[in-house]
């Protein structure tokens, strides 16, 4: 992916970037405030990130948009609050919020990665996505994950995986899981069947007795297993009903935009109050006038393409409710027997002879199921076995990193996540998040550009950014950081002199004013791409 443009403003004011090169590039100003870190936000922002703006900043009524090349497709994205619309030379597509969004871009755009969540097949979302080239000058804290949502660093460790081409089997989790519970049933019940054996040689009054015991612990183990599943299918029921509403209202959509298709060609449709023929399409917070014919189908067929992923997206929950209720059946099927045959035990005391056949059954199917668990089991740990050596990759490639920018340093690295209590001076976390993101980007070779907002964070020296941006750019991909210089640096033209640096100075903006009435005009032939917008 390579940022070629970065904008965001409203129709009264706004700032465009469009100074990027595919190399390394940093912008940089002679003080703080500037408006380096809004840009980079803005970027984010546009391309699915959450809000990180700061309080004085009111980003709720603004546009931000972004130009990126993905291969050799060219993309806009237009985002106002949670609505974002994604533009290419053929088509625009229209979403109401940036799960949504997901789908689309994970399809056509770039790969969104799918981890098992809550025992569940689910596409990461777009923050936790992008903390693998993004890092922000706020909330770092190299223990845990900058953006907080649903997702944790577990997951993200999984989402890393799963980039490796090592993600988890889910069928073999589930076959292991199945055969150790047959393995637990089946020992259970061979211990029962030998104690009745023993107790029948000595005293079959006894026997009598001591069979009408029950293991109170195994029926709350199956009414918690019901109620899990009964739980998930409630669950994905209810994601699937909103999916069809949200599908049937699009279908609803798509008949009255058709119908005024023959309506414009029959007659004008003027506004009763004012007398206007403008007619809009809105999905809360973007705006599009549909009057003109090619506006229209273009939005036709961004809801058609929006139709086709909600029929996926409920085709996919309809599977997930068939597969947990097969295992519900099962669960039903296996369940414990009533209380009054485990009480009275009276059909089953028969002979000793009996008993002890069932023993030797009951231990050769024992030992045919360790036979298979020890074969799946074999398969869960070659992936265990292979991430394990990926990790020792990982943390071998930043430590070389580190030591190539701060040869004497000693820092220790012995995972992507420091530990909680972790203390870091000076620039060390600054440098643990570069050789992270570094090194992420040399195993997994990612198709994104590294972002750095403010990446000389804790008075980095002046040897080991050198060090950093002589790696930065020997990448093969777009770097984009932001600096704050002291006046020193600043007078010495620190980054024109390099030759492989792309220098944009910022220091002539207005203090926490980047935004201008003079890009406005701009900014609105910028957005009117997306045909038909309104703002």
């Amino acid at each position: 992916m390579l940022v070629k443009k970065i904008a965001f403003g409203d129709k009264a004011e706004a700032f465009i970037e469009e100074r990027l090169t595919d190399g390394l590039n940093v912008i940089y100003s002679d003080d703080n405030n500037r408006g380096k870190t809004l840009v980079i936000q803005g970027l984010m922002y546009s391309l699915g990130y959450e809000s990180i703006f700061p309080s004085s900043f009111n980003y709720k009524d603004k546009y931000f948009y972004s130009e990126v090349e993905v291969g050799n497709s060219k993309y806009k994205f237009l985002r106002k609050k949670n609505s974002i619309a994604i533009k290419t030379d053929d088509s625009l597509q229209i979403f109401n919020s940036i799960r949504e969004a997901r789908y689309f871009l994970d399809k056509f755009v770039f790969r969104v990665p799918k981890i098992l969540k809550d025992n569940r097949p689910t596409l990461v979302d777009l923050s936790l996505l992008y903390e693998l080239f993004f890092i922000g000058q706020d909330s770092r804290n190299p223990s845990g994950l900058i953006s907080k949502g649903q997702f944790n660093k577990s997951d993200f460790k999984s989402m890393v995986y799963e980039l490796a081409g090592l993600s988890t089997n889910i069928t073999n989790i589930g076959e292991i899981k199945d055969i150790k519970n047959r393995m637990s049933d089946l020992k259970t019940k061979l211990n029962q069947t030998r104690k009745k054996i023993s107790l029948i040689k000595k005293n079959p009054d006894i026997a009598e007795i001591a069979s009408k015991t029950y293991d109170s612990e195994r029926v709350q183990e199956k009414i918690r297993a019901i109620s899990e599943i009964n739980e998930s299918i409630s669950k994905i029921k209810r994601s699937r009903q909103r999916e069809i509403n949200r599908k049937s209202k699009l279908e609803q959509l798509v008949s009255e935009l058709s119908s005024l298709n023959r309506g414009l060609s029959e007659g004008n449709i003027k506004c009763g109050e004012c007398g206007s023929d403008k007619v809009v399409y809105s999905n809360n917070d973007l705006t599009f006038e549909v009057s003109n014919i090619d506006v229209r189908n273009g939005i036709l067929k961004s809801i058609s393409e929006n139709i086709s992923q909600k029929v996926e997206v409920i085709n996919d929950s309809s599977r997930e409710i068939n597969a947990l209720q097969e295992s519900l059946n099962k669960e039903l099927a296996d369940a414990p027997p009533s209380f009054q045959q485990i009480i009275l035990y009276q059909d089953q005391i028969v002979s000793e002879r009996n008993y002890d056949d069932e023993s030797f059954s009951l231990a050769r199917e024992i030992d045919a199921l360790k036979i298979q668990l020890t074969s799946s089991q074999e398969i869960d740990e070659v992936l265990k076995s292979d991430r394990n050596n990926f990790d020792e990759k990982l943390i071998e490639e930043m430590t070389n990193l580190y030591k190539s920018i701060d040869p004497n340093g000693n820092l220790e690295f012995d995972d992507i996540f420091t530990k909680r209590d972790s203390t870091f001076s000076g620039s060390e976390g600054q440098e643990f998040y570069f050789c992270k993101l570094i090194a992420l980007s040399n195993l997994l070779n990612h198709n994104f550009p590294i972002v750095v907002d403010s990446f000389r964070d804790g008075e980095l020296s002046t040897n080991k950014e050198d060090s950093m941006l002589e790696i930065y750019s020997n990448l093969d991909r777009q770097v984009i950081l932001t600096s704050t210089l002291k006046d020193e640096e600043y007078n010495s033209d620190k980054y024109e002199k390099r030759g492989d640096v792309n220098s944009i100075d910022y220091s002539k903006h207005q203090d926490c004013k980047i935004l201008s009435g003079d890009n406005k005009e701009s900014f609105i032939e910028l957005i009117s791409s997306f045909e038909g917008i309104l703002i």
